[in-house]
């Protein structure tokens, strides 16, 4: 049999074109846009929900505010046609074509996104699986910034891309603010797509910051936090008694003052030899 390389992640494939985990985390967006983001974003297109803070009525009463939120009414046509676009690849009847000629099924999203679940390892075998999967990340993540309330969004960073632009001979810092759950967002200026472990790690590098002091358990948590990579106090410990702390110090029994550009560069280390980028 032959042996295959995902289409995303590089990893072995088996027979299919993307591997285990990778379909496992395309069944997962599916199934929370099913569950949670369609909906939440239907209702947001309607303006029968909102994610912005409350704030007092301004403007010219005369002329009514539209009926829709065109940008959540488009997000929400964008992902539904993805999703009839992949069920007809899969040959699902009714069968229909758009003006490029695609096959589309003419399911509508909440049916076809069922029945796309059950299906998940014919996608995997797809030769177009690579793209649809990096379509359906795009889309999920652009659905989890639009139903995400404004408050439980947090500073990540500023954009990468942006920086390398010069506005008036001063570097352009766009602020990137995303959901704690989410691990790709797209630039608002530029239209970037980033990955938000890498936007995290290179601001806190830019940030000056150079030290902190916490318990081991304390710093590990920090590291998650910021970097979105899985470490314990048992990690942090491995590591300096293996020196590649070389700049922290104890400050009592419990505390110890730790370099935040080691504490980065552990973390960097563990996530590329667990396969991730950071």
């Amino acid at each position: 049999m032959e042996q295959r390389t995902c289409a995303a992640c590089g990893k072995a494939a088996g027979d299919a074109n993307l591997c285990k985990e990778c379909v496992k985390d395309w069944a997962k967006r599916l199934a929370w846009l099913l569950k949670a983001g369609m909906p939440a974003l239907q209702q947001i297109a309607y303006k029968q929900a909102t994610t912005r803070e409350r704030s007092p009525r301004h403007g010219n009463r005369a002329y009514a505010a539209p009926p829709v939120n065109e940008a959540a009414q488009a997000l929400y046509s964008a992902v539904e046609t993805h999703l009839q676009l992949t069920g007809g690849m899969l040959g699902v009847k009714p069968i229909g074509h758009d003006r490029y000629d695609r096959p589309r099924t003419l399911m509508q999203w909440a049916d076809i996104t069922r029945l796309l679940l059950h299906h998940m390892p014919d996608l995997a075998r797809l030769d177009t699986a690579g793209d649809l999967y990096a379509d359906l990340i795009r889309l999920s993540e652009k659905v989890e910034t639009a139903t995400t309330h404004a408050g439980e969004r947090r500073l990540v960073g500023v954009c990468p891309n942006c920086l390398n632009t010069k506005g008036d001979d001063e570097p352009i810092r766009t602020p990137i603010y995303a959901a704690r759950s989410a691990r790709y967002t797209v630039c608002p200026e530029c239209g970037a797509w980033l990955d938000l472990k890498r936007v995290r790690l290179e601001y806190l590098r830019s940030a000056g910051l150079m030290h902190i002091t916490r318990t081991q358990a304390d710093a590990a948590r920090w590291v998650r936090e910021n970097t979105g990579v899985s470490v314990t106090g048992k990690d942090l410990a491995n590591w300096r008694s293996r020196g590649k702390m070389p700049s922290t110090r104890r400050i009592d029994r419990h505390y110890w003052e730790w370099n935040i550009m080691d504490l980065l560069a552990c973390a960097q280390d563990r996530a590329e030899r667990d396969g991730g980028d950071v």
